[in-house]
């Protein structure tokens, strides 16, 4: 019997209200969420300004997303250097507290050469032991890195580590051409249609999954053999909001205040999800029934402000 029809009428209400459990940030409502930004060398013009503008892209994202971007740390173009990135990840490790969340994009070239990635930046490239270590140094337990650059996939198992979900646009660091992962990641994070359970907020997830199809489509569509194969690895995909539509960010204090109401219940259901089964079942539904029925009142009020503003 599917779970809708265990919970009874008054979950399915609550249901039918909120659309779907809703996905939420496994950190505590008070943790905060740091973006850094990082779009290196393009080498060629059309590059340049097709890097720089994803880089202001995501970098909207974010800022809609906290509502301001004192959070936000972009670098583009020949601000990208790598003395600088390293600068940028060093105040990060100062300022982060174990609480928190981190959000870091990779964006441009890249190469590998069998036993070395590295990132192309004006001056030196960075190496992917050095971002490695930098990364490994950042104490937020919740960490979601997306390297869209070409060659991005041979880092994946030198920058796994617990707490982090690691996204790269190619499947091994022999996939070396430009990558198209990138632009559709960007155009993710600002996308009605990304937003499958359409609750306003972008999981980890949804974005990946938007990206990867409309990447797969990209060449099926121009009849091409794809040349890079995104890949995800982590644990926390589902439940890291990596982007807030418009409709998610406040524009008064009630707004706010009924935000943060429901950002804390989506974790405490997110939590509940997580603990399930170490629970009896008729203890777990019983949580959950009161928790999407809270839920559901919450959005009711939301919706009724935003129809009043």
């Amino acid at each position: 019997m599917a779970a809708a029809a265990l919970l009874g009428a008054p979950v399915r209400l609550a249901l039918a209200l909120t659309g779907i459990v809703l996905a939420a940030f496994a950190a505590p409502a008070s943790a905060a969420t740091y973006y850094l930004i990082v779009s290196g060398l393009g080498g060629e013009a059309r590059y340049e300004e097709s890097f720089a503008q994803q880089a202001r892209s995501l970098a909207q994202a974010a800022s809609r997303s906290l509502d301001g971007d004192e959070r936000v740390t972009l670098l583009s173009g020949q601000e990208a250097t790598g003395e600088a990135v390293v600068a940028a990840l060093e105040r990060l490790a100062a300022t982060l507290g174990e609480s928190d969340a981190v959000a870091v994009f990779l964006i441009g070239h890249a190469s590998f050469d069998g036993e070395q990635y590295k990132l192309n930046l004006p001056g030196p490239d960075l190496d992917g032991d050095t971002l490695g270590e930098l990364f490994a140094a950042l104490p937020a337990r919740q960490q979601i890195i997306v390297n869209t650059t070409s060659a991005s996939g041979a880092i994946l198992e030198a920058w796994a580590a617990d707490g982090r979900t690691l996204i790269t646009a190619t499947k091994s660091g022999g996939e070396r051409n430009a990558t198209r992962f990138a632009g559709y990641w960007a155009q993710a994070l600002s996308s009605d249609e990304a937003d499958s359970n359409k609750n306003g907020a972008i999981t980890v997830q949804e974005a990946f999954d938007f990206a990867s199809r409309k990447v797969n489509d990209s060449y099926e569509g121009g009849g091409l053999l794809a040349t890079e194969h995104a890949e995800i690895a982590g644990e926390d995909a589902l439940g890291f909001n990596i982007a807030l539509l418009s409709e998610r960010v406040a524009t008064t204090q009630q707004l706010r205040g009924l935000l943060e109401q429901l950002e804390s219940l989506e974790g405490e259901i997110a939590a509940l999800r997580g603990r399930r089964e170490g629970m009896d079942n008729d203890v777990y539904l019983d949580e959950l029934q009161d928790l999407l029925l809270e839920l559901a009142l919450v959005q009711r009020e939301i919706d009724a402000a935003r129809a009043g503003e």
